[in-house]
């Protein structure tokens, strides 16, 4: 993927509207694109289209001619892009300021003693090969389970199942190798 490669986008759980770089294309749909949030780091889809319609509506509205949202529809086209076409990806005018909201910090609480409670200590999970099943994004899993990886060829063990930003399952595995990943899961079986 090439670097530098961005377009405004919102995202949910840092409620404001960002700019993301695009992570990765979908080759069985050449409309959907992958982009991160640069605070979080959630990982969401975006459909090309959609955005291409929501900037032609707002372009015609201020201007009545029709724009480019500079995104190659080809996954073959892999040149590097000029420094007019990452201006085309950013949406053409800010998004309006919101005012600040941030939240006062939560005082700690005490016990009968005066000491401060302890936050609660993730549960530690360990890796048992013997038990592990290979990872499929189309299984579920639930926190506790061993995967191995087959492409990483890596045992990991899920720490975590949660809902992303954009909608999709996702686990939250540690491996042995690669440390802690995100994983898709429950996702659509492939057609055979």
């Amino acid at each position: 993927m090439k670097k530098g490669k961005s377009i405004l986008e919102y995202c949910a759980n840092c409620d404001e509207e960002l700019e993301m770089p695009i992570v990765q294309r979908d080759p069985s749909n050449p409309h959907l694109i992958w982009v991160r949030c640069p605070k979080c780091n959630e990982t969401k889809p975006v459909d090309i289209e959609q955005v291409k319609s929501e900037l032609h509506e707002e372009s015609e509205i201020e201007t009545d001619e029709p724009v480019s949202v500079g995104i190659d529809e080809t996954l073959e086209d892999e040149e590097e892009p000029e420094e007019e076409d990452l201006d085309e990806l950013i949406a053409p005018t800010p998004p309006p300021e919101k005012k600040s909201t941030k939240k006062k910090p939560a005082k700690k609480k005490t016990g009968k003693a005066g000491k401060e409670k302890e936050p609660a200590e993730e549960q530690v999970f360990k890796i048992n090969p013997d038990k592990a099943r290979d990872y499929h994004p189309w299984e579920s899993y639930q926190p506790g389970e061993t995967v191995r990886h087959p492409k990483w060829n890596d045992y990991g063990v899920v720490l975590r199942v949660r809902r992303s930003g954009g909608g999709r399952n996702l686990i939250e595995v540690r491996f042995e190798k690669s440390g802690e990943k995100k994983l898709l899961s429950n996702q659509p079986s492939p057609a055979s």
